[in-house]
């Protein structure tokens, strides 16, 4: 697959990922991280391994009533690596009327495994308070 092949694909497992958990699928969002995949936020890891990732994703998905909005992405792959950094555009559909209620970035590690792109870590730095 050439450089170019592989950042469409990073976009399309970071496309996923919003829509797992907007859609509330807890198991296509933990299926999209390594079995060693880690979630961090606020400067914490909040889940790590494929079954701590579902049990976060099973707590969160359905508790949120939001669109991640992913932007300005910038892909670099490395053979079977790659990193991705884009900002994140967080939007409340739960209330009478949508809106951004947070902003923020999305530091991720991608790793290739068995063809397909997964996260081996999403970082996520918050702008404002969650």
């Amino acid at each position: 697959m050439s450089n170019v092949a592989d950042e469409l694909a990073i976009r399309k497992v970071v496309a996923q990922y919003n829509r797992a958990f907007d859609y509330g699928d807890p198991v296509a969002w933990a299926d999209l991280f390594t079995a060693d995949g880690t979630f961090c936020m606020g400067g914490k890891e909040l889940a790590g391994g494929k079954e701590n990732l579902l049990a976060f994703a099973n707590k969160m998905v359905p508790s949120m009533k939001v669109k991640h909005c992913t932007t300005d992405a910038i892909v670099e792959v490395d053979g079977n690596t790659a990193s991705h950094d884009a900002y994140l555009i967080l939007v409340d559909t739960g209330a009478d009327k949508v809106s951004v209620v947070n902003s923020g970035r999305y530091i991720d590690t991608m790793e290739k495994v068995g063809g397909d792109w997964k996260f081996k870590s999403r970082v996520v730095e918050i702008d404002g308070k969650m």
